[in-house]
């Protein structure tokens, strides 16, 4: 980390970008409950603490960066960080989220992106990006790596032969190598729900999380299809060979019968609706990101 990150750059007199330090939570709460009224107060604490928690590679921000004027903080990115295998060498992913400046002080708002993605050698991903935002994000080099969503019952796919599911929880996974048992141990603990698949061929972790989607944006009285977003698993090409198999575990479990899918066009053999240009993803980086691979980002690490 270069000393401006450390110490923090100064952009005017009485206002500069720092890193988020410890004794700023109470405040960083306040400003994100303001930027982002749909999120609860408890979403906020929730996830600032699991951030507080967590064992990240040396030489990265904890939490993100911070506009701080004479001691106010008037805007934010968080940063979260994870180290990703490929099988042979791993490399930095860094979800950036939450970006929010105060009306008056958005002139200074591109220095906070400056500061979060100055390291070229890591891959910057956006989960969220608000629509009049992507204009924005695709001058800045962010290329779209999904493109949107499938929302399936897995339930009514087909059953292959020899495809087994179970549940997959911390202490029960000594056959999988160590980048997936940390991947399971620390998604269990963010609340997904982690699952087994294998058959003779091949082996896959899934990683669900429950979540609750909009039916309408403009009938807000309609109540929310209760779902689970697929957050990590088999490659899209292999997945449709599974999803018989999940959707009948997960409802021989009571759990929620709709799966949300990261996709790139209409998966063959998937019973459910395809939603072309719906939450797509974006990325800038060395390295590309796997299509429907969302974890450590704000989807897990924060939770519905």
């Amino acid at each position: 980390m270069t000393a401006a990150g450390v110490t923090g750059l100064s952009l005017h007199p009485r206002v500069r970008c720092r890193p988020i330090e410890p004794t700023d939570l109470a405040a960083l709460t306040d400003l994100l409950c303001v930027a982002f009224p749909d999120r609860s107060r408890a979403y906020w604490e929730r996830g600032l603490a699991r951030l507080t928690a967590r064992s990240l590679p040396a030489g990265v921000p904890r939490f993100g960066y911070v506009l701080d004027h004479e001691g106010e903080l008037v805007g934010v990115v968080l940063t979260i960080y994870s180290v990703v295998s490929d099988g042979t060498a791993t490399h930095l992913r860094c979800n950036l989220s939450s970006w929010y400046v105060a009306p008056r002080f958005r002139i200074f708002g591109t220095v906070l992106d400056g500061q979060a993605m100055r390291d070229k050698s890591v891959t910057y991903l956006n989960v969220s990006p608000a629509p009049g935002t992507i204009a924005m994000h695709v001058a800045r080099g962010f290329r779209r790596s999904t493109a949107g969503q499938m929302l399936v019952v897995p339930a009514l796919g087909a059953l292959r032969r020899g495809v087994h599911v179970r549940a997959l929880v911390p202490g029960d996974d000594a056959r999988l190598p160590e980048p997936l048992r940390s991947l399971v141990r620390d998604h269990a603990a963010f609340g997904c729900l982690c699952l087994l698949c294998d058959d003779a061929t091949a082996r896959h972790v899934v990683i669900l999380q429950r979540l609750t989607l909009k039916l309408s944006r403009r009938h807000t009285w309609l109540p929310r299809l209760p779902a689970l977003q697929m957050v990590y698993g088999p490659p899209a090409d292999a997945l449709p060979r599974w999803l018989g198999a999940i959707g009948r575990h997960l409802l021989l479990r009571g759990e929620r019968p709709f799966l949300l899918l990261d996709v790139d066009e209409r998966l063959p053999g998937a019973v459910g609706r395809h939603l072309d240009g719906w939450r797509p993803r974006y990325s800038r980086g060395p390295h590309p990101v796997p299509v429907g691979d969302l974890s450590y980002t704000e989807i897990t690490v924060f939770g519905p």
